[in-house]
C-alpha cells in the first residue's frame, strides 16, 4: 500500500540541500510554496478578510515549502529519516511532517 508523506519546512537553503539530496538518490515528490495564515495576512495587510488566487500563486515570497511524497512505507521511512537528519529532529529548523495511508492510489510516480 502506498503512503503519502507531508513535510512542511521553513524555506531555507538547508531545505533545498535536503531536496537536492533526495532527488539525487532517485526520490521524487511534489513541492508547493506556502505561508502560514499569520504571514499571509501580514504580507497583504490591506486584504485581511479574503485571500485570492494571487496569494496562492506567490511562491517567491513563500516562507515555507510543503513537500508531498507518495511511496511505499519503506521508502517513506527513509525520507522521514532524511528530514529528521536535516532538521535535527525539528530543533534546528521549523516545520513538521506526517503521513497517511493512500489505499486507493492510482497513477504513476
Amino acid at each position: 500500500m502506498k503512503k503519502v508523506l507531508y513535510v512542511v519546512l521553513k524555506n531555507t537553503p538547508r531545505v533545498h540541500d535536503m531536496l537536492e539530496e533526495l532527488k539525487n538518490e532517485g526520490y521524487n515528490g511534489t513541492l508547493i510554496g506556502s505561508n502560514s495564515l499569520r504571514h499571509a495576512l501580514d504580507y497583504y495587510p490591506e486584504e485581511h478578510t479574503f485571500l485570492n488566487l494571487r496569494h496562492l500563486e506567490d511562491t517567491e515570497n513563500s516562507e515555507s515549502i510543503m513537500c508531498m511524497f507518495v511511496w511505499d512505507e519503506e521508502v517513506i521511512n527513509v525520507i522521514k529519516d532524511k528530514v529528521r537528519k536535516y532538521t535535527n529532529n525539528f530543533k534546528d529548523m521549523k516545520g513538521f511532517m506526517f503521513s497517511k495511508d493512500a489505499p486507493d492510489f492510482e497513477g504513476t510516480l
